[in-house]
């Protein structure tokens, strides 16, 4: 996947951009998961703007996308009227597909206590499921191509829709592992 970030300062340059993506994205097999839309920062922080989650068929396909020299004069105009953080994760081994979700928890996670993480991390899955979520990218490589974002892993999750994102965020059962979770990242 390649999660991107774009806070918008010049919207009638960036229409070039949206208009010469697309095709860029289609080359190496990527498709849109999330382009723009609703969002809200639930915990910690997050870069402004809208967001874009792209998934392709590997983390090379992904790697190939973004440094395509095709690409490269399109990239520029982005960077001329936005400003924008790029980064690419590994989906998960034989994971689901994005297909017909509509909801998304991304979550950008700095590990301070690896040990009380991993309690987490292995209590999460089977609350995850009960509450509907699916996992696309949990803790498997990933890299900042863009905006100098530090981080150890992202993670995405998805849910049928927005409502049963918040839902599982929310739940009563999730709220000690979630307590966890924000102690030890």
């Amino acid at each position: 996947y390649l999660i991107a970030t774009m806070d918008v300062h010049d919207p009638k340059g960036y229409e070039d951009y949206r208009a010469e993506v697309p095709a860029f994205i289609a080359k190496h097999g990527g498709g849109y998961v999330v382009r723009g839309g609703a969002a809200e920062v639930v915990e910690g922080s997050w870069p402004d703007g809208r967001i874009v989650v792209l998934d392709f068929p590997d983390y090379a396909a992904a790697q190939a996308f973004y440094a395509d020299p095709g690409y490269q004069p399109v990239a520029a105009i982005r960077h001329h009227t936005a400003t924008s953080h790029l980064w690419l994760v590994d989906g998960v081994p034989d994971g689901a597909s994005a297909a017909g979700m509509r909801g998304f928890i991304i979550g950008r996670v700095r590990i301070d206590d690896a040990d009380a993480y991993q309690t987490y991390a292995a209590q999460v899955p089977g609350v995850l499921a009960q509450l509907g979520g699916t996992y696309l990218a949990r803790g498997g490589r990933c890299e900042a191509l863009e905006g100098g974002m530090a981080l150890d892993r992202l993670v995405i999750v998805g849910f049928a829709d927005v409502g049963a994102a918040k839902a599982f965020h929310q739940a009563d059962h999730y709220a000690p592992l979630r307590q966890i979770r924000t102690s030890a990242s």
